[in-house]
């Protein structure tokens, strides 16, 4: 992985989530895993996420993603979690 240079720092940040619906429930089928990957793809691009990687078996989703340092993991997760579940 190379390092991210702006004009003040240098920087390699990547966070790898884990996302699991409540009680574990097998909620993603093959129609909605797609249209699931379909919409965190938007969603990093609309806020300089960069997703690397993204896989959605049926009953949790793995993310491995790149930011800059002006957001936290944390933040990075309410953008992902709120605007998906509203699409």
């Amino acid at each position: 992985m190379e390092l991210q240079r702006n004009s003040h720092h240098v920087f390699r940040l990547m966070y790898h989530f884990v996302w699991i619906p409540k009680y574990r429930h097998k909620v993603f089928s093959d129609p909605y895993r797609e249209a699931m990957k379909v919409i965190i793809q938007k969603i990093g691009y609309d806020y300089d996420i960069d997703i690397v990687e993204l896989e959605i078996p049926e009953d949790h989703i793995h993310m491995v993603v790149r930011s800059e340092p002006k957001m936290s993991p944390s933040q990075i997760m309410q953008v992902i979690k709120s605007i998906s579940a509203r699409e």
